[in-house]
């Protein structure tokens, strides 16, 4: 019966807490559209203070955050207000649940992409990697930002091959690994993946696409090597 008041208790501290910055940010955010840096006025609860507040609930109070976050930006999606307030809210989820993989990547797609800042999008996936050093989606998304966003091809490169040696890490990603290898123009490595990828695979046409793409890297290279002569 305690634990059960203990919990009602803290979910309606924390809903309160959050309910009120959303407020004020939806309301004030509209007015100040036009002068972002007045944003630095309004008030989110820190990661640290919400992590407290939990009282031991974190995965609790972590889920009615991330919640609070869609729902958030969905209305920035409907152009109710900025999204002054995402950052916050997502560092609160991942303070309280480490290890929720999604969160990184959600955030850091709308950090990259809606808010126009690469860098930190990138730092966030790489925030939880150290939380997640086994999660293969998370140098994924690395490198894929890289490869999307920044058309950076070597290093979207490294963190596809990193994440194609992730334990569960699906067949396309070490697929997808080894294509941009041979964008970046590193030939050799994008063999040796794929060689690698020969044995990992049970299908005959994957195991024939790998000799083709191996085939077609090893004329390339030999191609270059006779030009540099």
């Amino acid at each position: 019966m305690w634990q059960s008041r203990k919990r009602t208790v803290v979910l309606w501290a924390v809903g309160g807490i959050l309910l009120t910055g959303l407020l004020v940010s939806t309301t004030r955010t509209q007015r100040l559209r036009h002068r972002p840096y007045l944003h630095e006025s309004l008030y989110l609860p820190s990661g640290d203070f919400i992590d407290e507040l939990s009282l031991g609930y974190k995965q609790v109070v972590a889920d009615l955050v991330w919640f609070s976050a869609i729902q958030y930006y969905g209305e920035y999606r409907k152009g109710y207000h900025s999204l002054a307030y995402f950052e916050g809210l997502i560092d609160i989820v991942t303070r309280l649940d480490p290890h929720f993989v999604f969160a990184y990547v959600f955030g850091a797609w709308v950090i990259s992409e809606d808010m126009g800042d690469f860098d930190h999008g990138t730092d966030m996936l790489k925030r939880g990697m150290a939380n997640n050093p086994v999660s293969w989606r998370l140098p994924f998304e690395i490198g894929f930002l890289h490869f999307a966003n920044r058309v950076d091809y070597k290093i979207a490169s490294r963190y596809l091959d990193l994440a194609s040696r992730m334990p569960g890490c699906p067949e396309q990603v070490r697929r997808f690994a080894a294509f941009v290898y041979s964008r970046a123009g590193e030939h050799e490595s994008s063999i040796r993946l794929w060689e690698a990828y020969k044995e990992y695979t049970d299908n005959p046409y994957l195991k024939e696409l790998a000799d083709r793409y191996i085939e077609k890297l090893t004329r390339t290279e030999t191609s270059s090597g006779a030009d540099s002569q």
